[in-house]
């Protein structure tokens, strides 16, 4: 997936389900992300890691943590709200 095309999904989604290959163990992986960081939760939480030219700077609530990700790494990204049933 091009960078572009994964930020306008997280953007358009808000929470979303990304699932993708592990570039280290080959495994399929997901965590639950957000590029929103206007949240005062979010806020908080201390960042050093700085977005790429081929990497997307994401909160993940599922490890609470700020991550890097290659969006060529990623599979498929699903709104949070069509699995939880809040549409």
């Amino acid at each position: 997936m091009r960078k572009e095309e994964f930020k306008k999904l997280l953007q358009e989604y808000g929470d979303a389900v990304i699932t993708y290959r592990s570039p280290n163990s080959n495994k399929v992986k997901y965590n639950v992300c957000t590029i929103d960081f206007n949240n005062d939760y979010i806020k908080e939480k201390n960042n050093r890691a700085k977005e790429g030219d081929s990497t997307v700077l994401m909160f993940c609530w599922d490890t609470d943590a700020y991550r890097l990700m290659d969006p060529e790494n990623v599979t498929s990204v699903v709104p949070l709200s069509s699995i939880l049933k809040n549409e």
